[in-house]
């Protein structure tokens, strides 16, 4: 071993450990250090067109403190800690189950707390280089040109992901006891779902609630404003933080270290207790079931056994439509104002029909992407998670028709949840209603393409604990579902420019055919 060899069963022993774990299952997996060098090159590309502008702008501006700025910093680091915290809870969650060698290090020398600390950090260390990564493009620009104090930022991150790291440990714990091991996995994955989508939710709540909530949220809104985000006031400090001021700074990240390390010390001996409790999760006896082998169901042919069996699975694994609810439930705020509009659609004024298609064509745009994430997750599902690829692979059946029925089994859960939400544009504005159903339907089609393209079969445990897959199939969902939705939104719109972005993402399909891997598990 090179470098500096740091004492077994330290600290950064055991941390160095578990990192280099994280990294060589992002490395080692197919296609992981293709989708390194593509998420490379996005970050030069968003540094060239997007942090330089913008440092160009900032330059040497001196930005003050005011009460906006304190509370859009705040705002923006309360999402973050809510997105941070929707994942530590995940993987929380799943860190009784997701290795075996937590029986192991519990049952050698090292104390509980230490091993609870240690792999804690490891779970927030994800979504803080996650966002890092996120950032870096436009934070890197604006301090290199003139604004070196918002370097601070990264600090400030860091001090939030430990926040988030000890807050989804201990709920992942307090589940545990209440609900026991079996339920806890399940419980916390939809939880952290609703963790995540609830800031956003919060944030739309004056678009669908009653004339009560809405004044509640103005009232909240207007206590906002009355001078606790003042420069002087105690909820600046973590504003003043990510704009580089020492002492709040020092005083916040210090305060995130105690938490987390009060954390690790009162919850150590509970975590050793709670990871051999989950240990035994399982192992009781077998029980046989006494009802009757029967055949109903498989007449109707291949096709259409394969579609009921893969929605029959869906519905009886929560954990793993767990991961499909945070996307999900973007598409509730957009439902409820659509249908809300359609209703007092007869009341509308008579403006220009041109007008009210561009005023809706952000809607179009909107479903076209929300269609290709939701179908990407579901493809992902059914067509890589798959418990017996070798019996499907030596079954008289033609393989062509098993994966176009686990493509028509992801389009199906994906068609009833964006029904309401696009017949509601169809009654208001027709016209963005045919653009965003035609590009809805092209975007999952397009994600549930990339996911036979790219596929990885395994067994569908091995998918609760993480997205597994090829990592340039997942990145390659993302940019397609952009292009699809912008060209909804320009078609939408009326633009002739509509044709630009569409043809675009045609030929990068193409292009992700050509790079599809040929092997097939069935």
């Amino acid at each position: 071993m090179s470098g500096i060899a740091l004492p077994a069963g330290s600290t950064p022993w055991l941390l160095v450990h578990e990192l280099k774990l994280s990294l060589r299952a992002v490395t080692g997996r197919k296609g992981g250090l293709r989708g390194l060098i593509i998420v490379g090159v996005a970050l030069v590309l968003g540094t060239i067109f997007g942090g330089i502008p913008v440092a160009k702008m900032l330059g040497h501006a001196a930005l003050q403190p005011s009460a906006p700025l304190m509370m859009g910093f705040d705002a923006a680091l309360l999402l973050i800690f809510t997105l941070m915290l929707s994942q530590t809870l995940a993987s929380a969650t799943t860190a009784f189950f997701e290795r075996g060698d937590l029986d192991l290090l519990l049952s050698s020398p090292l104390p509980a707390r230490r091993v609870l600390a240690v792999r804690a950090v490891a779970i927030a260390t994800t979504p803080f280089l996650w966002f890092t990564l996120f950032l870096t493009p436009v934070l890197l620009p604006v301090a290199v040109m003139g604004q070196p104090r918002f370097l601070a930022a990264y600090l400030m991150l860091a001090a939030v992901a430990l926040l988030a790291g000890a807050a989804g440990v201990s709920l992942a714990m307090a589940l545990f006891r209440l609900l026991g091991a079996r339920r806890t996995r399940t419980v916390g994955q939809l939880i952290a779902a609703l963790i995540g989508a609830g800031f956003f939710l919060i944030s739309q709540s004056r678009n669908f609630l009653p004339d009560n909530g809405r004044e509640a949220f103005g009232g909240v809104m207007r206590w906002a404003a009355s001078g606790v985000f003042a420069p002087a006031a105690p909820l600046s400090w973590p504003a003043r933080g990510v704009m580089g001021q020492p002492l709040p700074l020092l005083a916040f990240m210090a305060g995130a270290l105690l938490i987390f390390a009060a954390m690790a010390a009162g919850l150590g001996r509970r975590f050793s207790v709670d990871a051999s409790m989950a240990a035994g999760v399982g192992s009781g006896p077998v029980r046989v079931s006494n009802r009757a082998v029967t055949t109903k169901g498989f007449g109707g042919g291949v096709f259409s056994t394969m579609i009921r069996k893969e929605l029959r699975l869906l519905v009886r694994d929560p954990t793993l439509l767990s991961q499909v609810l945070l996307r999900t439930l973007y598409v509730l705020p957009m439902t409820f104002v659509l249908v809300k509009s359609a209703g007092h659609h007869s009341t509308a004024s008579n403006a220009p029909a041109y007008l009210g298609a561009f005023g809706l064509a952000p809607y179009a745009g909107a479903l076209t992407f929300m269609a290709g994430q939701i179908a990407g997750s579901l493809a992902w599902i059914t067509i890589s998670a798959e418990d017996a690829p070798e019996l499907l692979a030596c079954a008289p059946v033609d393989s062509r028709v098993v994966r176009r029925a686990k493509l028509a089994a992801t389009m199906i859960p994906v068609a009833l949840l964006l029904a309401a939400p696009v017949i509601a544009l169809l009654v208001i504005m027709p016209w963005v209603g045919v653009c965003a159903l035609a590009g809805a339907a092209v975007s999952a089609m397009a994600s549930g393409r990339v996911n036979l393209w790219f596929e990885k079969p395994a067994p569908r445990k091995a998918f609760r604990s993480r997205r597994g897959g090829s990592a340039t199939g997942a990145i390659a969902e993302l940019g397609l579902g952009l292009g699809w939705g912008v060209s909804a939104g320009m078609a939408a719109a009326l633009s002739p420019w509509a044709l630009i972005p569409m043809a675009a993402t045609a030929v990068a399909m193409g292009v992700l055919y050509g790079l599809a891997n040929p092997d097939r598990a069935y």
